[in-house]
């Protein structure tokens, strides 16, 4: 007779909101559109029920099943407004073995509000929301005795006999809503909602109490709100402007596609320092050039394994780091042409080499979702393998003084000389560093075949050692990995010098 199934659904997710808070996953985007169906328990309270106060109990004792039908024009985060038709049916039981059953249909207007999403530097999957308007509705209501069926005047919508149809009663009523929305999908949202209804009648169920008070109904529902997609819009001149600018071609950035129809490019530029020590965390701005465009987006960044993207602390914005995948998501891209967030990044104590990191920021057009694609490459100084590399040339270097080699290379120390102190900003290769000056005259030209000339300081308490002078870094970038491939020290790393002195960050040759 009653949907018990669907009752304990309902009161079950009560219990839900609970357990939830605030989500890092994708944020729903609620401009425009959106539909949504509410099936749920329709409750009488008046003159014959009981227990009013007490919710859950009216909604398995006293219910029948109702179902609404809307559509929500969003215009803004926090505010929208919602038209809803509600049918469904009305069912009590009374102290005096009489019971009351009706009918009605609703059509009500209402304005809703996302208090929660006031709240501009966060991002919520769960979002608490409220609700009142007017409505009209019409109904027919029957009052009968609970044993012999017999019909109890008056009765409304029936004729005398409570089951010929007769014209409906139409009333006015206000509706308050209060309600959770959880996010399940960007477009699909769970909404879990109490309505109650205050009406200007108290003919609802056939019976006209002592009291003033008018009756009232409620429904409890578990309902789905679907989101239509819309295109994101901008200024056609701007965007024709953009489109007709001339393409510079960069490594920084990679230009949208362009289609037959207008569109937005937009711009991604990613910097990270070029070079970056073991263990060590560095800082990487993010700067995004999209005109005038404020619609939804997302950036990717995919980190290879031993890295480690650090929250971002000012929280403007989506920001999850899962499966070395960072990811930062707009509802809303702010209003500025250009926009830039910074994070750190720390760099695990295994890293050697060159790595790139690749990334990706997608967003809407009239034409469907555009992405921008950019890589970026980093070195990791490993100087823990390059002390692991100096323990291994002394310990041949026991093996060639003591003589258990008998393959040990003569002595080849002409082409190390003391370094030479060159005006403005300098680049060199390090390819080794020695406690001992003999070390290296002795034995790290021959064992690894260099024939460049080997320049010489003293620093720190060590003997260091580089070859090869630019005056740009991409030059000394290109010149350390043919160095590598051809002598095999995986530890050599570029160095920076200004007027003959070395810098400490080589960042610091670049202000």
């Amino acid at each position: 007779m009653k949907s018990n199934g669907l009752k304990i659904l309902i009161l079950l997710g009560f219990l839900i909101p609970s357990t939830l808070f605030e989500s890092k996953g994708q944020v729903a985007s609620l401009q425009g559109f959106s539909l949504k169906v509410s099936p749920g328990a329709l409750v009488y309270y008046g003159d014959l029920s009981t227990n009013n106060l007490n919710i859950p109990k009216r909604i398995i004792t006293g219910s029948k099943f109702g179902v609404g039908a809307g559509i929500i024009k969003q215009f803004s985060p926090f505010f929208g407004i919602q038209a809803q038709f509600l049918a469904g049916s009305l069912y009590t039981s009374a102290p005096d073995n009489t019971y009351f059953a009706g009918s009605l249909t609703e059509f009500s207007l209402s304005a809703r509000f996302d208090p929660i999403r006031l709240w501009k530097g966060k991002s919520f999957k769960l979002s608490p929301y409220a609700s009142v308007g007017v409505a009209t509705f019409s109904f027919r209501s029957v009052r009968r005795e609970m044993y012999t069926n017999v019909v109890l005047l008056p009765n409304f919508g029936y004729n005398i006999d409570g089951v010929t149809k007769a014209n409906k009663q139409t009333a006015m009523s206000m509706p308050i809503s209060i309600g959770l929305s959880y996010q399940i999908m960007p477009n699909l949202q769970v909404e879990l909602e109490h309505s109650l209804r205050m009406t200007n009648t108290d003919l609802l169920d056939c019976f006209k109490g002592p009291s003033t008070a008018n009756d009232l109904y409620s429904l409890t529902s578990i309902g789905l709100r679907f989101t239509i997609p819309t295109p994101s819009t901008g200024n056609i001149e701007q965007t024709n402007a953009l489109n007709n600018a001339p393409v510079v071609k960069t490594d920084k950035a990679t230009e949208v596609t362009k289609t037959d129809i207008p569109e937005i490019n937009v711009f991604v530029d990613c910097e990270i320092p070029e070079t970056i020590q073991v263990g060590q965390t560095f800082d990487v701005k993010v700067r995004v050039n999209k005109g005038n465009y404020t619609g939804p987006a997302k950036l990717i960044q995919k980190y290879p394994d031993g890295f480690t993207v650090l929250d971002d602390l000012t929280r403007s914005h989506l920001f999850s780091f899962t499966n070395q995948n960072l990811i930062m998501e707009w509802e809303q891209l702010p209003a500025d042409s250009t926009v830039t967030y910074n994070y750190q990044v720390k760099v695990g104590g295994n890293l050697t080499g060159s790595q790139t990191i690749t990334g990706k920021f997608e967003y809407q057009q009239p034409d469907g979702a555009k992405t921008v694609r950019f890589n970026k490459s980093i070195f990791i100084d490993n100087q823990k393998q390059a002390d692991e590399k100096e323990i291994s040339i002394n310990q041949l270097l026991k093996q060639y003084d003591s003589g258990e080699s008998a393959k040990a290379a003569p002595v080849a120390k002409g082409n190390i000389k003391q370094s030479q102190p060159l005006a403005g900003i300098e680049f060199r290769v390090q390819c080794g560093a020695f406690r001992y000056k003999s070390q290296a005259d002795t034995y790290l030209a021959v064992k690894y075949s260099i024939t460049e000339i080997i320049q010489e300081e003293y620093a720190d308490n060590w003997y260091k050692y580089t070859v090869g002078s630019f005056r740009t870094y991409k030059e000394a970038a290109r010149y350390r990995e043919s160095f590598i491939a051809r002598t095999g020290i995986l530890s050599a790393f570029i160095v920076a010098y200004k007027d003959g002195h070395r810098l400490a960050n080589i960042n610091d040759a670049f202000r």
